[in-house]
């Protein structure tokens, strides 16, 4: 059975990026989501997650503590044992990071939620129908 994969959307913080003896980069991060629950208290989630060479460098460079990022990459749990104890974490595995869109900046002291663009299309024109008109009695359909 494959892995879920699940796309995230949150800031990311403690950047840190490493290499590897053989010379390989590696980015560690965590991406913090947060919501109102239905009491209005504010509940977070935050999940780690590394990537590898080019896409490790890309966000190293370009992404800072609190960037707005899209992710999307497999959700696995693993276990590790610590002073006899099993315990669990949840990671996101060979994720894909994209830039997030910026809100546009409220006026006049005003608190807009963030909404995210809609696409815009461009209107297809309607085909032309140059097909001459048929008069057809009715009672000539056998339908």
């Amino acid at each position: 059975m494959p892995l879920p994969t699940v796309t995230i959307f949150g800031t990311i913080n403690n950047i840190e990026l490493k290499y590897s003896q053989s010379n390989m980069a590696i980015c560690s991060f965590t991406i913090e989501c947060s919501e109102k629950n239905a009491k209005g208290e504010w509940e977070n989630f935050q999940i780690r997650s590394s990537t590898f060479e080019k896409q490790a460098e890309f966000v190293n460079q370009w992404f800072q503590n609190g960037s707005l990022c899209i992710a999307t990459g497999k959700l696995v749990t693993e276990m590790y044992e610590k002073d006899g104890k099993k315990n669990y974490t949840t990671k996101l595995k060979f994720p894909k990071i994209e830039f997030a869109p910026k809100a546009k900046e409220p006026k006049d002291g005003e608190q807009k939620p963030y909404t995210p663009p809609t696409p815009q299309y461009e209107k297809a024109p309607m085909p032309q129908n140059n097909l001459p008109e048929i008069d057809i009695d009715d009672d000539a359909i056998p339908f």
